[in-house]
C-alpha cells in the first residue's frame, strides 16, 4: 500500500505542476518590472546624479524627484534628502512643504528655493521638461549639469567644498 501511494503522487504532482505553470504569469512581462541597468539595480540616472553630487568626507542634502526617493539611499549613504518616501505626513505626522511644492504641475521657484535653503538643500534635482516659473538664480541655485533628462542645481551660497 505504501508502493501505492507513493505511486500515485508522482502523477499527481506532475499535473498539479502543469496546472500552476499553466495558470500563472511570467513576472518578467509585467509593466512593473524593468531589467536592472546596473549592480545596483537602480535607475541609472541616480546613480550618475549621487556620484556628480557626492563629496568625499562629508554627506551632501539634496532634493530629488519622487521617481528617485526609493532609489537615493539605496545607493549612496552620502545623499541625504529633505524627505523620504513617506513624504506627504509619515507615521510621526511629519508634513514637507518642499516635497509638495516639487511635486506640483510648475514648479514655482519663490515657494521652492526659500524651502530648499530652510532644509539647507546643496542641490536640488529637476527633471528637464518641467515647467520652472521663476529664476532659480535669485535664490544662488545655478545649473550643475544635467544627466538623462535632469537638471541638477547647486546652491552657491552654501560651501560644500567643491
Amino acid at each position: 500500500t505504501n508502493g501505492l501511494r507513493q505511486n500515485r503522487k508522482i502523477p499527481f504532482g506532475i499535473i498539479i505542476s502543469f496546472l500552476i505553470m499553466a495558470s500563472g504569469k511570467l513576472v518578467y512581462t509585467s509593466p512593473l518590472f524593468e531589467k536592472a541597468e546596473n549592480p545596483y539595480h537602480v535607475p541609472q540616472e541616480v546613480v550618475e546624479i549621487c556620484d556628480m553630487i557626492r563629496v568625499d568626507g562629508r554627506e551632501v542634502m539634496a532634493a530629488f524627484p519622487e521617481e528617485f526617493l526609493l532609489y537615493v539611499r539605496q545607493y549612496s549613504p552620502y545623499v541625504c534628502m529633505p524627505y523620504g518616501r513617506e513624504f506627504v505626513v509619515d507615521r510621526w505626522g511629519y508634513y514637507s512643504p518642499l516635497h509638495q511644492v516639487m511635486t506640483a504641475e510648475k514648479l514655482i521657484v519663490e515657494q521652492m528655493a526659500p524651502l530648499a535653503k530652510e532644509q539647507d538643500c546643496h542641490y536640488i534635482i529637476l527633471r528637464s521638461d518641467k515647467e520652472i516659473l521663476g529664476d532659480m538664480a535669485e535664490y544662488d541655485y545655478e545649473l550643475f549639469d544635467s544627466i538623462g533628462g535632469y537638471d541638477i542645481y547647486i546652491d552657491r551660497s552654501i560651501y560644500i567644498g567643491l
